[in-house]
């Protein structure tokens, strides 16, 4: 009984195969951002929409890796680093995508991993989350956020005249829309790989 709990508990431990895994994904999750994202929110008005674009190439990728590294800490990890690299721009950002991150992760560890229902929820979860952090720490310390991206002064300033109205809401549904878009073409993408993996 012993042995058999043990050996479930380093099959839960993440190793160097997964980081390895965990870093490819995140190399395309990045390569998509710039290659579809960057393009879009040059403009005040596609800069809320960037996400929703995104997300919905960044479903297979996602649920990719979902599939590959089924285990705990997955999840915040992949959020550790948009995190990470987003401290490069403005702490606000960084601290909503920690806060998705950790709630992404408490849905992957409290509800089965084989079901498609929660990949869904962490990555609408973690996506959404970053699209809140690239807003509300606009709306409220637009300053600061302004002075870390002295570069994009006039594109953010337009972004701000923006998210303080409706068109907020507008991304956000958009960014929420994108996931679900996004996750259920990876469903039809990955259905061999899900079906061997067990996955429903």
């Amino acid at each position: 009984m012993e042995k058999k709990t043990t050996g479930k508990r380093r099959t839960e431990k993440l190793n160097v195969r997964d980081y390895i895994t965990t870093a490819i994904m995140f190399v395309l999750i990045f390569i998509v951002f710039v290659a579809v994202g960057a393009p879009i929110g040059m403009t005040a008005v596609g800069n809320l929409f960037v996400f929703a674009a995104c997300a919905v190439v960044w479903g297979t990728i996602f649920l990719l890796l979902y599939t590959k590294v089924s285990k705990k800490g997955v999840v915040f990890l992949v959020g550790l680093i948009l995190a990470a690299l987003q401290l490069v721009n403005f702490w606000g950002v960084s601290i909503f995508i920690v806060l998705g991150a950790i709630l992404s992760e408490l849905i992957w560890r409290k509800r089965s991993r084989r079901q498609f229902s929660t990949m869904l929820l962490c990555f609408t979860v973690q996506i959404t989350f970053w699209y809140l952090g690239m807003t509300i720490p606009l709306i409220f310390l637009k300053d600061l956020y302004l002075a870390a991206l002295p570069g994009y002064e006039t594109l953010y300033s337009g972004v701000f005249d923006l998210v303080v109205g409706p068109m907020f809401f507008a991304g956000l549904f958009a960014t929420v829309a994108g996931c679900i878009a996004g996750a259920l073409l990876g469903k039809f993408l990955l259905k061999k790989h899900f079906h061997k993996a067990g996955i429903v």
